[in-house]
């Protein structure tokens, strides 16, 4: 990617990239942070959902959480 910038006259000042996992305990848990955040599911509402929430709630009951992984990253350009 940094070439990728560069090509476009930028240069990058800053950059990082994690694999953080995010682990929810119950399913309300889940439902509230997908509600809070619109754009990880644009189109989600729970009726929408219900039968793939309910498999996760059962993911939740059997091992006692569901993990979520994801792939975050920041870069800082500025142009040249």
């Amino acid at each position: 990617m940094n070439g990728a910038l560069k090509e476009s006259n930028f240069e990058v000042l800053y950059s990082k990239e994690e694999f953080p996992v995010q682990r929810f305990y119950d399913i309300g848990a889940l439902v509230y942070y997908l509600k809070a955040i619109p754009w990880q599911i644009p189109d989600f509402y729970t009726d929408k959902y219900i039968e793939k929430l309910y498999k996760v709630h059962q993911v939740i009951e059997s091992k006692g959480y569901f993990d979520v992984n994801q792939h975050r990253f920041i870069i800082k350009v500025k142009a040249i």
